[in-house]
């Protein structure tokens, strides 16, 4: 993420949630194929579905990988931002109760051609409930949430993606344009608006945030002792403060790798 970001997520403990449309793949969730019924087709099912599970949970995209220098350019704002090392334990991710899909199940699946495991012709019924009922990790259909969440082209595959997915539906009206607060069974969360679409901001506790890499690019003059301290210097000391381990990234010499530098904050 960006610096700016980075400094917002330690400041106030919250990390972003994204419907599954307002992701930057516009193929999130075709994998979904449903066997057909004399009154319902495959794609007269897949479609309300998809629409359905992207408006009522929210993905919350991590990587295995700090060091991977394409999604430093990708994500990391030209190697100019951070990379957030979160504790997946401490943060509640990998609770099944608040999760549909805790993190130990969250292993993004590449493929080179799109699965066509078809499920179960939904009923009415099944589709009005969507949102409603599934809450936990223990009360869904994995297939069904597997195959809308977790299926990706294999041109992805350099993210080494893992994804939580949690519940993000209020009872008190909060339109999705809108900004507001609101507490369900996933969690507290403060919804905000990002270049017009919605971020859903889970609040976790703040010592679950326990890394911070700075890219190549965010820092300059870390070495040099004449000079008066900026605010990155100074906001990354408050980091370190709070017991987060603040470390520099660096191209390794003579090649395109990333290493965690030698210098000291």
């Amino acid at each position: 993420m960006s610096f700016s970001s980075a400094c917002a997520v330690i400041q106030n403990g919250t990390i972003g949630f994204s419907c599954l449309e307002d992701l930057n793949d516009p193929f999130e969730g075709t994998a979904l194929c449903f066997e057909a019924s004399e009154i319902l087709s495959s794609e007269l099912q897949k479609n309300p579905y998809r629409n359905r599970l992207s408006r009522n949970y929210g993905i919350l995209s991590l990587t295995r990988n700090a060091m991977n220098a394409l999604m430093w350019a990708h994500y990391g704002d030209d190697h100019r931002g951070v990379v957030i090392g979160i504790d997946m334990t401490k943060a509640k991710l990998t609770n099944e109760e608040s999760c549909v899909i805790p993190a130990q199940f969250g292993e993004i699946i590449y493929t080179s051609t799109m699965p066509q495991n078809k499920l179960p012709t939904s009923t009415v019924e099944s589709l009005m409930n969507i949102g409603n009922e599934y809450n936990s990790f223990y009360n869904h259909n994995f297939e069904l949430f597997k195959s809308t969440f977790l299926l990706k082209d294999l041109t992805w595959g350099y993210e080494e993606e893992v994804r939580v997915v949690k519940n993000i539906k209020n009872s008190g009206g909060i339109s999705r344009y809108s900004n507001g607060e609101f507490e369900n069974n996933s969690g507290c969360w403060s919804q905000i608006q990002v270049t017009g679409r919605p971020l859903y901001c889970l609040s976790i506790p703040k010592e679950s945030i326990v890394e911070a890499y700075l890219g190549c690019a965010s820092y300059s003059n870390v070495t040099r002792l004449d000079v008066e301290e900026d605010f990155y210097t100074k906001t990354r000391k408050a980091w370190q403060a709070q017991g987060i381990n603040v470390q520099l990234v660096r191209r390794q010499e003579r090649t395109w790798k990333l290493e965690v530098s030698d210098y000291r904050v």
